[in-house]
């Protein structure tokens, strides 16, 4: 579609006449009237109608008035953000993460950003994933992490690792970080669970990762606490199934212990998200291609126990 095209549209719904139109866009009347018959056999239908002072917006044409002036106000701003990329990024930027990235990789994605994006202004919010999910659907925050859902339309992806889930238990009942049990999923069923509440990600990628292999889950608390997590099963009080990070500190001093959930394990796929619909910024790629590098190098160095797959 020609943005001369719909610079004309824009020009003749503000004017109300074709004359006036082609006069302030400083063409012929007979061009503008030429892109405006192309304009409309590409719509597929009449923008305007004719009346006795000039012409006025159809209904049709109301309703592609305002994907037009988006279009155009979408054109502009990527014109301008190309042209900032020979200036130093700036910007204001919110990345929302779940509680097991930002307890492995926070530190090191602020770090990366104060010293390879010192005019970007971040905002690193830490949140469940469904949370971040309704977050990016409102355009609250640029940039989220959040488990595989499959095609979405409004959302973008960039896959990034593959993580796997672990059942945590009492220490010494099940394996450790370097040799964990392989548990039956037909034994969870028996098991009281402390998990995120059933709106969160984590709660669904676990309760359908299970159900494939056969097995069920009874949920005795909601938490949706992470970080009290590791206690509260070493103290007894129930069983959990997250990623290694969120207990990493429990398993070094033997509060806890964790087990394979089958032979080969469940695991989630966490990419990063960004609202398709939302205005691409240089301070969001920035930080989308600043995030991935950081991870995928937390990975490299065995400090994130994932398997990359960007």
């Amino acid at each position: 579609m020609d943005t001369r095209h719909l610079r004309g549209f824009l020009k003749i719904a503000e004017t109300r006449s074709i004359s006036r139109a082609a006069e302030s866009l400083g063409i012929a009347q007979p061009s503008l009237s030429q892109q405006l018959l192309r304009l409309e056999d590409e719509v597929g239908l009449s923008l305007f109608r004719r009346t006795p002072k000039g012409v006025d917006l159809t209904e049709g044409g109301r309703v592609f008035l305002e994907h037009a002036r988006q279009i155009m106000n979408a054109t502009e701003q990527a014109i301008e953000d190309v042209r900032d990329l020979t200036m130093d990024v700036s910007g204001e930027v919110v990345l929302a993460v779940p509680y097991s990235i930002s307890k492995v990789a926070g530190v090191a994605l602020v770090e990366a950003f104060l010293e390879h994006a010192p005019q970007v202004s971040l905002r690193l919010v830490e949140a469940f994933t469904g949370q971040i999910r309704g977050w990016l659907d409102l355009g609250k925050v640029d940039l989220g992490i959040l488990h595989d859902m499959g095609h979405v339309r409004h959302l973008s992806a960039r896959r990034l690792a593959s993580e796997e889930l672990f059942l945590i238990g009492p220490a010494g009942e099940l394996g450790t970080a370097d040799e964990p049990l392989v548990v039956d999923p037909a034994d969870l069923s028996g098991l009281s669970m402390l998990l995120p509440g059933p709106q969160h990600g984590l709660r669904q990628v676990v309760e359908q990762e299970v159900a494939n292999l056969g097995g069920s889950i009874t949920v005795r608390v909601d938490l949706d606490a992470m970080s009290h997590l590791g206690e509260l099963v070493g103290r007894g009080h129930g069983y959990s199934i997250a990623p290694m990070t969120v207990v990493n500190d429990d398993l070094a001093t033997g509060r806890v212990s964790i087990g394979r959930i089958g032979q080969d394990g469940i695991s989630r796929r966490l990419s990063l998200m960004r609202n398709a619909t939302r205005v691409v910024t240089h301070a969001s790629v920035r930080c989308e291609d600043l995030t991935a590098k950081v991870l995928l190098g937390l990975i490299a160095k065995g400090l994130w126990p994932a398997n990359a797959e960007a």
